[in-house]
């Protein structure tokens, strides 16, 4: 038999476990996020630039693709069987 770690052993189960609460209380102190002002920024200006270009009626962003469509067929050079 193998003398390393095994899910079998009851220590080896237990050493995870801490290991694995220990890993997940360091990240989640990290708090990286609450001090960082650039990522912040970047952030609100993502929010106001998606907020500026949102469409509220789908049919006029359905129509709009359509238009753009319809106008690339009509200006392609490909040959039509």
């Amino acid at each position: 038999m193998e003398d390393g770690l095994q899910w079998s052993r009851p220590c080896s189960f237990l050493l995870y476990v801490v290991f694995f609460f220990l890993s997940a209380a360091a990240v989640s102190e990290a708090n990286i996020g609450d001090f960082d002002d650039y990522w912040r920024q970047r952030k609100l200006m993502a929010d106001a630039a998606a907020e500026a270009t949102y469409k509220h009626d789908p049919f006029e962003v359905t129509n709009e693709l359509n238009r753009a469509v319809h106008r690339q067929e009509a200006t392609s050079s490909f040959v039509r069987l």
